[in-house]
């Protein structure tokens, strides 16, 4: 019985993951792609997250290109967003409570905010300036 337990929450968190990529493409598209295309949007040169991740590279000592920036920002938001479906179905998996599902819910959209702050607004900017003090 404990066998099949485990099984069930690794296979959903498996699901959960590809969810997640599949998300995240759909966010990273949008982000980069499709909403500076929109009128009254113009692409910013660097997005922040590459800016942030070129400021951890530099501080290494890692000097990176331009298109090697981009594409470690972007596999970077894959990634976190396939770790952040894998842990939420995880934790769906084992049918919490309503509030537990609450909770769970504002975790994911806060954690997801935290690679896209400017499509879930102003309170997420704040919260993102009061971590980095």
């Amino acid at each position: 019985m404990q066998a099949s337990r485990k099984a069930s929450v690794a296979r959903a968190a498996g699901r959960g993951a590809i969810a997640g990529l599949v998300g995240g493409a759909a966010m990273t598209a949008a982000e980069r792609l499709v909403l500076p295309r929109l009128s009254g949007r113009r692409a910013p040169r660097i997005t922040p997250l590459d800016a942030r991740l070129s400021d951890a590279a530099d501080t290494l000592g890692w000097e990176m290109s331009p298109r090697a920036r981009t594409a470690v920002g972007i596999t970077t938001q894959l990634l976190y967003a396939a770790l952040l479906g894998a842990a939420y179905a995880a934790a769906m998996s084992r049918k919490p409570s309503r509030a537990m599902r609450d909770l769970a819910d504002a975790l994911l959209v806060f954690a997801a905010s935290i690679t896209v702050p400017r499509a879930f607004g102003r309170a997420t900017t704040l919260a993102l300036r009061a971590l980095e003090q």
